[in-house]
C-alpha cells in the first residue's frame, strides 16, 4: 500500500508541474501528451483522475469550451476570450462594477456573488491575417 500511494503521490506531481505555469488552458489530452515525457506508463484516466482532485484542492479551474474541459492555473476570478479562428484561449480581467451584469438585479432583490463571462472573437493575430 506505502507504494502504490507514493506513485499516486508522484503522478498528482508530475500532472501538476505539467500545468501549474500554463497559461493555454490546455485539454486533458494535451496535458496527458506532456506528462507521458516524465511517466511514459501513466494513462489517460489516471492524468484526468488527477486533474480533477487538483480542481477539488481549488489549485486548478476548468471551465467547458464545447465538449472539452480545460483547465487553467489561475484560480483568481477571471473571464475568457475565446478566439474563433485558432481556438486560443485568453484570460480577461472584468470588474463586475464597470456595467457587465445587470443593473435590475440589484433592484429586484438578487445577489450576485460571482459571474462567469466569455467572449467570442478574433485574436489580434487572427485579425490581422
Amino acid at each position: 500500500m506505502g507504494r502504490d500511494s507514493r506513485r499516486r503521490t508522484k503522478q498528482l506531481e508530475v500532472v501538476w508541474d505539467a500545468v501549474k505555469d500554463e497559461t493555454s488552458h490546455p485539454t486533458a489530452d494535451q496535458i496527458y501528451d506532456r506528462v507521458r515525457k516524465d511517466l511514459p506508463n501513466i494513462s489517460l484516466g489516471t492524468v484526468y483522475r488527477n486533474l480533477q482532485k487538483l480542481v477539488v484542492e481549488g489549485k486548478l479551474q476548468v471551465f467547458t469550451l464545447g465538449r472539452t474541459q480545460h483547465f487553467d492555473p489561475l484560480i483568481e476570478q477571471h473571464q475568457h476570450f475565446i478566439c474563433q479562428n485558432c481556438e486560443r484561449v485568453y484570460d480577461v480581467f472584468v470588474v463586475p462594477d464597470e456595467g457587465i451584469l445587470s443593473s435590475s438585479l440589484p433592484r429586484e432583490g438578487f445577489t450576485v456573488t460571482s459571474h462567469q463571462l466569455a467572449l467570442y472573437g478574433n485574436c489580434k493575430a487572427c485579425s490581422e491575417k
